[in-house]
């Protein structure tokens, strides 16, 4: 009971050391020199755009300031957002200001068309692209939409530019590294100048008016802008490198901040090959062994045709029947007689993989023999377990470990890049294997 009891008096000592509460009254106020005030009196920076309007009569004792916020501003419709140690306040107009439009892809997935467009605000929600702007943008948005959703290959380059003058950096006692974690929310309450898009081609020329006006080149690996805002300017050159780059830049009278992400779209076909998750047509594959032997495969999504050797000739097919269970049968070349049947299935535990299998020899000439004996001594079975590992959406990598009834033990590791296989195998009788493949 003491030590609950010390704990409750520690925990109310630092609720109270560290939860600044304050008396405050206002009365006939506006409410810009009222969040003025209240950063002076709680000792923090409250930033806020100059369309905030209204008259402030509250009185309020022994209210901390995020208390306080809420109940001033819950009475004009606004609101805003904790950042570390800086509140930004959004107005009424703020919200509206960005407005969700719907583009439905005709020839590439959203989420290819999402991930080129990664500096402005764009988010694939099921097949649809979902961009949010003001309604005097989307008509420009739209018309680029239509040019990244083309088949073609090309560079797309988005990017938003932020324009805050040195005099507000200095009144918020603003630090660079600060002002870009605070950007999305500056933007969000109007309190900085901004313009944003994207284009697409690989040599660029591009320009905008607007609160901010941009004029971009991009050629010979090289990407020069001009950025204008009122009467400030700047001028900037970079050797174009794909991803995400940002820039602080400075005018003469305040901050350029420049968010820019280049990234390469590529051509539907190579889209569809680099997406790991994509299940190919068709695969052609041959496997050699250290043994002389080798197995050549052509396959569609269901069925897999084969030619094998091993000590002798064989030719057959594989079936898909349900999911990942596969049946197959082979005929021995040399003597038509010989049959082997085999089956496999897979069941995969995200990122691990257990395949069990079996094959077993059948002499149709004398299908007398099939007794249980028969069955329990020619029977072979094994188990394999695996993982797969995604790099990036063109590369995967497979390890597997299988062992055999006779226990043989086989180790395998393979590759996938684009639509390219490449693989190798070791037993435990030191017979190694490699593996080459292709699938479109």
């Amino acid at each position: 009971m003491k030590k609950i009891l010390v704990i409750f008096i520690l925990s109310f000592m630092l609720l109270t050391l560290f939860s600044q509460t304050k008396d405050i009254s206002f009365q006939n106020s506006d409410i810009k020199d009222v969040l003025m005030q209240l950063g002076q009196l709680y000792n923090s920076t409250i930033i806020f755009s100059n369309d905030l309007t209204g008259e402030v009569n509250i009185i309020l004792y022994d209210i901390s300031l995020d208390a306080a916020l809420k109940v001033i501003l819950s009475s004009f419709g606004y609101s805003y957002e904790k950042i570390e140690d800086v509140y930004v306040v959004f107005s009424e107009s703020s919200f509206s200001y960005y407005i969700p439009h719907i583009y439905k892809p005709k020839n590439r997935s959203a989420k290819s068309i999402v991930e080129v467009l990664r500096v402005i605000q764009a988010y694939a929600v099921g097949d649809n692209v979902v961009i949010y702007c003001p309604n005097e943008l989307w008509p420009q948005y739209l018309k680029k939409l239509q040019e990244v959703d083309s088949e073609s290959k090309n560079l797309v380059v988005s990017y938003v530019v932020y324009y805050i003058k040195n005099s507000d950096i200095k009144k918020y006692n603003l630090e660079p590294q600060k002002l870009l974690d605070l950007i999305p929310a500056l933007e969000k309450a109007k309190f900085v100048t901004n313009t944003s898009g994207f284009f697409v081609g690989n040599e660029i020329k591009l320009n905008t008016i607007g609160g901010i006006s941009l004029s971009a080149e991009m050629k010979n690996n090289k990407l020069k802008f001009n950025l204008k805002s009122q009467n400030d300017s700047v001028n900037y050159e970079s050797q174009v490198s794909m991803g995400f780059q940002e820039y602080v830049l400075n005018g003469s009278f305040g901050k350029f901040i420049v968010l820019i992400n280049i990234s390469e779209l590529k051509s539907k076909i190579e889209e569809k090959m680099s997406n790991i998750d994509y299940v190919p047509d068709k695969t052609f594959s041959f496997k050699y062994y250290s043994s002389n032997d080798f197995k050549i495969s052509l396959s569609d999504k269901n069925l897999e045709a084969v030619i094998l050797k091993d000590n002798s000739y064989f030719v057959g097919v594989n079936m898909k029947l349900v999911d990942d269970f596969y049946f197959g049968a082979v005929i021995q070349l040399d003597q038509a007689t010989n049959l082997i049947l085999s089956a496999k299935d897979t069941y995969y535990f995200n990122p691990i993989f257990v395949e069990l299998f079996g094959s077993f020899p059948i002499d149709i000439s004398n299908l007398g023999e099939l007794d249980g004996p028969y069955l329990a001594e020619n029977l072979d079975f094994g188990l394999g377990i695996g993982t797969t590992y995604k790099v990036n959406n063109d590369v995967l990598l497979m390890g597997k470990v299988s062992m055999r009834k006779d226990l043989l033990i086989s180790g395998e590791l393979g590759i996938k890049y684009l639509n390219y296989n490449i693989g190798m195998s070791l037993n435990s009788l030191l017979i190694f294997g490699v593996l080459l493949g292709i699938s479109w």
